[in-house]
């Protein structure tokens, strides 16, 4: 008896447990069905109950996509999120009440049936601030994001919290807390929203210092910051001053330490961390013109020669046309070597003014076909300016240049006053703002040289972003030169050209120009460029690039016809790097039938304009 005892209990006990264990394997396939037997994809989502948000609206929220493997933890983030846009929108109280799940064995997916419960729009009541003695309420409200009667948007309530933080640490009340609470009403659709403000003390900067610079002298930093031990410590002021140091190209990281600020001290002390970057550099650029003129060059700088920022900078540039012109016996090429040496004074005198001076030698060879032969010019010339900021953006010089041509035994001095409005993102690859420059020169009479005459060039660059990938870029050009006294004929070193990668595609280099024993010249030049961002991998941008230019070059201003213009039509690319752009162009005159093999090659860094 005590036997057959034992055995039933055994059995009644084994039973228990396998039916323990299948109850809970049952349960969790319920809960997560792709923990056991075969993997399930994510079948379809449909919504019921949604009136706020139409049912695509809500599965835009989805990431897993329909025939994706199914994760229940990711889908669980995606609902809420769904709940969190309601939340947005003023449906406080948004819920699912119901999430109904469909096996599909035979297409292995799981289909889900969601209810949505909306409940009901909230909208903002009275608007209430606590503990505000700098700022006024109606202040405070003319700050905020949301106002009476809009729909109850809980992160924009949040967002509003930090903006008040925020005005309040432009005031120098850097500790201060702003804290936002609901307050219901007696309409359940309406509630109240208060914003408790902890001002805290105004804090004032202490002492400045500055470490990390070994070859860049403490003055050089200073000039560039506007930081007063004692003044108000406003968060902003102190970037910007950070960035003012990291934009003068001597450093790698720029950074404030802050001694204080954690624990909230009256007064914080700003240490300035420098890690100088290499001053000096090499640079090399190469470039194609079809139908065979090839370009190199090559550059040596330094960014800081005296430890005080001056700038000194040795190029090079060489081009080569590698199919000659006949000419006797032989063959001759054009060609072209100059040779640069500019010194830049960021500092002149001690002083905000900026003065440069540089001097060189241009040597060049091509043909000229108005008289079917070769044109040889060398050039030597010296060139200094000064000039400063007047406001943001817009900078004016006043200068001097003197040059010698060869092969007339003339020379050339002459002064020039130049301005320029530059506000563009970015100096290589523009995508908004405005570059324009505009510069009067006038050589001879009573200073001296064996030319007279009088220049004058204007030119406008815009930029304007389309969207996240496109940009507009359109620039325009003037430039009139115009002889006096004893000059019958522009000099031949400043007589004006037109055609090439940098001007009018789909023309040579220099192939436009007006008579060369005209008394004036006139050129005027317009072109228009979409640039089209494809992809971008690993820090580098491939731009697709539509363009179309138009110009001539008029003998006098009385002759300008502005229907008289030569133009070409052209696509390109772009190889976008973070030394600046690479640009392939390909360009076709319209004057004739356009025919892809009458096109040319263009192979530049840097942008047209």
């Amino acid at each position: 008896m005590p036997k057959r005892f034992l055995c039933i209990a055994l059995l009644a006990f084994s039973a228990a447990l396998l039916a323990s264990c299948a109850g809970k394997s049952k349960a969790k396939v319920a809960d997560s069905p792709e923990e056991t037997g075969p993997r399930l994809k994510m079948g379809k989502v449909t919504f019921t109950g949604n009136t706020a948000f139409t049912s695509k609206q809500l599965r835009d929220d989805i990431t897993l996509a329909e025939g994706q493997r199914f994760d229940d933890f990711t889908f669980q983030q995606d609902l809420r999120k769904i709940i969190y846009k309601y939340k947005k929108k003023g449906y406080l109280d948004a819920r699912f009440s119901a999430r109904e799940g469909k096996v599909d064995m035979q297409l292995q997916q799981l289909d889900y049936h969601m209810v949505l419960d909306e409940g009901q729009l909230s909208t903002i009541g009275q608007i209430y601030f606590q503990g505000n003695s700098i700022f006024s309420d109606s202040t405070l409200l003319s700050y905020l994001r949301v106002k009476t009667g809009d729909a109850f948007n809980l992160p924009a309530i949040n967002q509003t919290s930090s903006g008040i933080a925020a005005l309040y640490a432009e005031r120098g009340y850097v500790y201060a807390v702003v804290k936002d609470s609901v307050m219901k009403t007696e309409d359940p659709k309406v509630s109240d929203v208060q914003f408790r403000i902890s001002e805290g003390t105004q804090a004032m900067v202490g002492r400045i210092t500055i470490q990390g610079n070994r070859r860049v002298r403490a003055r050089v930093i200073e000039r560039e910051m506007d930081l007063v031990p004692g003044e108000i410590f406003v968060p902003s002021k102190i970037y910007q001053n950070q960035q003012k140091v990291y934009g003068l190209g001597l450093f790698n990281e720029v950074r404030f330490e802050m001694p204080g600020l954690e624990q909230k001290r009256d007064t914080v002390d700003l240490t300035l961390q420098v890690r100088e970057d290499r001053t000096n550099w090499v640079g090399f650029n190469t470039g194609y013109q079809s139908p065979d003129r090839v370009q190199v060059g090559v550059e040596w700088g330094s960014g800081n020669v005296f430890g005080n920022l001056q700038k000194l900078t040795v190029r090079s540039d060489l081009s080569y046309g590698l199919s000659g012109v006949e000419k006797g016996t032989r063959a001759q090429h054009p060609y072209s070597n100059d040779y640069y040496i500019d010194y830049l004074e960021p500092y002149f005198l001690s002083t905000t003014l900026k003065a440069s001076a540089g001097i060189y030698y241009k040597n060049e060879k091509k043909y000229d076909d108005q008289y079917a032969d070769w044109l040889r010019l060398s050039r030597r010339g010296a060139e200094a300016r000064v000039g400063r900021f007047l406001i943001q953006y817009l900078q004016a010089y006043l200068g001097y240049k003197y040059e010698y041509l060869e092969q007339r035994s003339s020379t050339t001095s002459s002064a020039f006053l130049t301005a320029t409005f530059d506000n563009r993102d970015d100096m290589f690859n523009p995508s908004r703002g405005v570059n324009t420059t505009a510069r009067l020169d006038q050589a001879g009479s009573f200073f001296g040289g064996s030319n007279d005459f009088r220049k004058v060039m204007a030119e406008a660059a815009a930029y304007l972003p389309l969207g996240g990938r496109l940009v507009v870029a359109a620039r325009a050009k003037g430039e009139v030169i115009s002889t006096f006294g004893r000059s019958l004929a522009v000099p031949l070193g400043e007589r004006l050209f037109l055609g090439g990668g940098g001007t009018l595609r789909g023309y040579a280099q220099d192939e436009l120009s007006a008579d060369s024993a005209a008394a004036e010249n006139v050129l005027l030049l317009g072109n228009l460029e979409l640039r089209f961002r494809v992809v971008t991998i690993m820090g580098l941008s491939l731009d697709l690039g539509a363009f179309g230019d138009a110009g001539n070059i008029w003998p006098s201003t009385a002759l300008v016809d502005w229907t008289d213009y030569l133009s070409g039509l052209g696509l390109g690319l772009r190889l976008i790097t973070p030394v600046g752009p690479v640009r392939v162009d390909y360009g076709l005159k319209t004057e004739v039938r356009p025919q892809l093999k009458n096109g040319l090659l263009y192979i530049n860094l840097g942008h047209a304009f």
